[in-house]
């Protein structure tokens, strides 16, 4: 839900969460439009929880850095201010303590489409991740089981890749070696009567 179609600041969004009538919401701010984040449904939460579990099953071990669930918010160079389902961001950006809040970019963002969202919204954040400093995007598309990973090319364009259900989404350089089998971020489907 666009909240008014002016362009909108940081100041703006701050303003918004003083109001008493949204202490239990969260807005993005995205190419200076304030957008209401809806709560999430059972099967968004249930992708977003399954992806935290296989990217801190990873990056732990390894001591490569941080992983977050939805709720963590990042303000990027560009003036957005945005909170992706999951994130992931290296220790050699960020060590221990972490801030109170991040003013850059995660290094692995991810964006579980639902209802609300339309595409052209999630290609603009993949972009305002990827041109503030993100390596990679995943945008997951629950209801086709499809994934996008997103990348800059060389020329800065936005190079996407789909994955389908019998792929696997992959951390790239960033990530060395780690593969999530589309498959596995699903709830099993059941198995097909015969006839």
């Amino acid at each position: 839900m666009v909240i008014r179609e002016q362009r909108f600041t940081r100041e703006d969004l701050s303003a918004l969460y003083d109001q008493p009538e949204n202490a239990e919401k969260r807005f993005e701010l995205l190419d200076g439009e304030i957008i209401e984040v809806p709560p999430a449904s059972p099967l968004h939460n249930w992708i977003v929880t399954r992806l935290v579990l296989f990217l801190t099953n990873f990056v732990e071990p390894r001591q490569m850095g941080f992983v977050f669930s939805d709720g963590v918010s990042y303000t990027l160079p560009n003036g957005d201010v945005l909170i992706p389902d999951v994130s992931f961001v290296s220790k050699a950006r960020q060590g221990w303590p972490l801030p109170d809040a991040f003013q850059f970019a995660p290094d692995l963002a991810v964006e579980v489409a639902s209802p609300s969202n339309w595409e052209r919204q999630l290609l603009g954040k993949a972009e305002s991740y990827l041109e503030s400093g993100a390596k990679i995007v995943w945008i997951v598309y629950p209801d086709r089981q499809v994934a996008y990973i997103c990348r800059r090319s060389d020329d800065g364009s936005l190079n996407l890749h789909k994955v389908d259900a019998a792929g696997a989404l992959d951390g790239g350089g960033l990530l060395p070696g780690f593969t999530l089998p589309l498959r596995d971020l699903f709830p099993p489907q059941p198995p097909q009567e015969e006839a």
